[in-house]
């Protein structure tokens, strides 16, 4: 496994997501992945305070069935990192996951995804809320918006909202297949967002 080294660049009041390898979540499937999983936080460790929640973001094909081997690797996550566990299978819906992650410290990853239902549970002491879009939908050119989505964005700033009085931190991104440019998906949410505070 190659992982990028850590190169030192300071943004002020930045925190940034970091996407953990798909050798690790797509190709192995997380078995027998503790070793792996480990040096990839290590790695990560370099970005010191500028590091965010590491996401596990689990392939569609990963069911419910593989509940065991997800609670074994949480269980070898080395402690005093945050954690956000993204499920994308409808099979995970009314599962124990809930309680699992709460018993970890690990946040469910809130998703805007077109073949997975909306959820809305906080698991942790921090939110993890991805809008992610179709990728068939907007599939280049991510240049400017092409879609207006005001009433997805408020119900995610509505939520976050009642994440943020709750004392958690929330943590927002978004992809390119959303609207067809994270960066104002993003500005449009914070917008939405600071008009409803």
């Amino acid at each position: 496994m190659r992982y990028l080294t850590a190169t030192t660049v300071r943004v002020r009041a930045f925190a940034g997501g970091v996407l953990n390898s798909q050798e690790i979540t797509h190709e192995k499937t997380l078995v027998g992945c503790a070793r792996e999983a480990e040096a990839f936080v290590s790695t990560m460790s370099d970005l010191g305070d500028r590091m965010g929640p590491l996401l596990l973001q689990l392939p569609p094909s990963f069911t419910v069935e593989g509940m065991s081997v997800l609670e074994d690797l949480l269980k070898h996550l080395p402690e005093g990192f945050r954690y956000a566990i993204e499920v994308r299978h409808r099979s995970w819906l009314g599962s124990d996951l809930p309680e699992l992650l709460r018993e970890r410290g690990a946040a469910l990853t809130l998703i805007d995804y077109p073949r997975m239902p909306r959820m809305e549970e906080a698991t942790a002491d921090f939110s993890y809320i991805r809008l992610l879009g179709d990728r068939r939908e907007f599939p280049a050119g991510h240049t400017h918006l092409k879609k207006e989505r005001d009433e997805d964005l408020g119900w995610w700033a509505d939520l976050a909202g009642r994440f943020l009085e709750e004392g958690k931190t929330v943590f927002a991104y978004a992809n390119n297949h959303y609207q067809n440019h994270s960066p104002s998906t993003l500005e449009r949410f914070l917008e939405i967002r600071h008009g409803r505070a």
